[in-house]
């Protein structure tokens, strides 16, 4: 990066000559750099101010100058020096404006992209599940007209087979009525002749046809069909909610913390919280050890740190000085696929995660170390009883306004000195209590110290498994707001502190053995 600081010749030819790096950076320690140069030669010239000179030199007219005069052309000079450098600073920021105008057209052309083949997709999801659905429903009509037709048949068969016999008895009868006829009309002796045999025809027709006349053959049947409206409301309503357009979620606050980082993201254009609106969304956060923008795709490897339906959450045990990428995706229900991940936000580290002090304050090389440190420095186990001593964290780490939390994993006799809380640099930590100037703290009693002062307020006295959450937060210069959290009981408690006595520490004080805490 080029700052456009200029200078003579003599000075560059001298850098170049001395260059021990691969570099050569600005002499004003404006942090800008060049690549190195092998020769003075490659150095470019600054034309316009070269001219600029030129001309001040050359077309002036020759005159006798003055001191005052001269101090003049000397400052007129060093103002278009300035001037110069100021230019160049509006250059840099055109520059700027320029490639933040760049990207926001590149984002704005990959959203549209995006748009045209969600589109895309949307219209071959819905024209292959149209052709789906259709496909079923002509199935499904096709297989109830084959029930129909088949019920038709077994119905109808009965009647046709007794129509058939019915049809073959009324032409006996019609032939036995036609051969009664003529023999009506025959002489007396043939009538005679053919009387009984026709009267045993006539018999046999009569009988047969009684048979059949009594032959009901068949029961008038109707085919129903069943058009049940609510499974055709419901595959309406499976339709209607069919397929859900959402926006990819966008990574919008990366707050850090000590050994952690606060991550929120958002679905929408502003960066408020968003309470689920749809109740069942899920999303689902993963985060890389480094930088994604700098690193080789094979070399990328997530890792998922969390799945929930709040669109935020808290990465803790980060180490310092790293940088971490974070990326994001959401989808409607746990019952649905994963949309596309967001674009990935990178952040880098550098609050210590909070941790316990290893050093003896005492400055005896050797005293006897009441307190074990474990768990990476966040946990604090008191293995001595003799004396009460103070043990704080590593640093004035505690940030105003962020709520650090404490886990009592362990527990010993109490004793009225033990304590829990905030100090800062007025404390003396050698001191063997906390019972004074500068801290703030709850006893293993539950009641509440402020400057060596017990106060009335009270909370619950400190068992195994208490979380205990202290938040201090700055309401006016010089005033704190300091609120203990214990079992869901909260006392808030106004603190008077000077301006330089604001970096705090965490700290604690036990006498006897067992005593055990984590920080958070």
């Amino acid at each position: 990066m080029l700052c456009c600081h200029v200078f003579c010749h003599e000075c560059i030819e001298e850098q170049v000559r001395v260059k021990e790096s691969s570099v050569i950076t600005c002499p004003l320690m404006c942090k800008a750099s060049i690549l190195a140069i092998q020769n003075i030669k490659d150095v470019k010239v600054h034309n316009p101010l070269i001219q600029l000179l030129k001309n001040e030199k050359y077309n002036s007219k020759p005159r006798k100058t003055s001191i005052a005069n001269k101090s003049m052309n000397a400052a007129a000079k060093q103002c278009k020096v300035e001037l110069f450098d100021t230019l160049a600073k509006v250059k840099r920021t055109c520059t700027q404006i320029d490639e933040k105008m760049g990207k926001n057209a590149y984002y704005v052309a990959k959203m549209t992209a995006n748009a045209s083949d969600t589109r895309r997709q949307l219209s071959a999801h819905f024209a292959k599940a149209r052709k789906a659905i259709i496909d079923a429903l002509d199935k499904r009509l096709e297989a109830l007209l084959v029930q129909v037709e088949a019920q038709e048949h077994r119905h109808i068969k009965p009647f046709i087979n007794q129509q058939e016999g019915l049809a073959s008895q009324l032409a006996s009868g019609v032939i036995i009525m036609e051969e009664g006829k003529l023999l009506l009309k025959s002489e007396d002796v043939e009538v005679l002749n053919n009387k009984v045999i026709l009267e045993k025809r006539i018999s046999e027709f009569l009988d047969l046809s009684f048979n059949n006349l009594n032959d009901h053959g068949g029961q008038l049947r109707s085919i129903l069909v069943n058009l049940n409206d609510r499974y055709l409301s419901s595959i309406l309503d499976a339709i209607q909610s069919h397929c859900f357009v959402s926006e990819i979620p966008v990574i919008v606050k990366m707050i850090e913390r000590p050994g952690a980082f606060y991550v929120e993201w958002s679905e929408h254009n502003d960066d408020t919280v968003d309470n689920n609106s749809q109740t069942e969304k899920e999303y689902q956060l993963q985060i890389f050890e480094g930088d994604v923008y700098e690193e080789t795709l094979s070399k990328i490897k997530y890792e998922t740190v969390y799945t929930g339906r709040p669109n935020y959450f808290v990465a803790k045990d980060l180490h310092s000085t790293t940088t971490y990428s974070f990326r994001v995706r959401s989808r409607s229900s746990p019952f649905s696929d994963w949309g596309m991940w967001s674009e990935p936000k990178t952040g880098r580290t550098a609050i210590p995660p909070h941790k316990w002090a290893l050093e003896n304050f005492r400055n005896d090389p050797d005293a006897k170390m009441e307190y074990e440190i474990s768990n990476d420095g966040r946990t604090a186990t008191r293995i001595s009883s003799e004396v009460a001593t103070i043990l704080r964290s590593s640093g004035t780490c505690y940030i105003l306004g962020e709520t650090i939390t404490l886990i009592i994993v362990g527990t010993g006799k109490p004793e009225s000195s033990d304590a829990i809380g905030l100090a800062n640099n007025r404390v003396d930590f050698v001191h063997r209590n906390l019972r004074q100037p500068g801290a703030i703290y709850i006893s293993s009693s539950g009641l509440i110290y402020k400057d060596g002062n017990a106060l009335k307020n009270k909370l619950p006295p400190l068992r195994r498994g208490n979380i205990i959450s202290i938040c201090a937060q700055e309401i006016m210069p010089k005033k704190l707001r300091i609120s203990f959290t214990v079992s869901d009981k909260q006392i808030t408690i106004e603190w008077y502190l000077p301006e330089f006595e604001m970096k705090l520490y965490f700290a604690i004080c036990f006498r006897h053995a067992g005593w055990s805490v984590t920080v958070e």
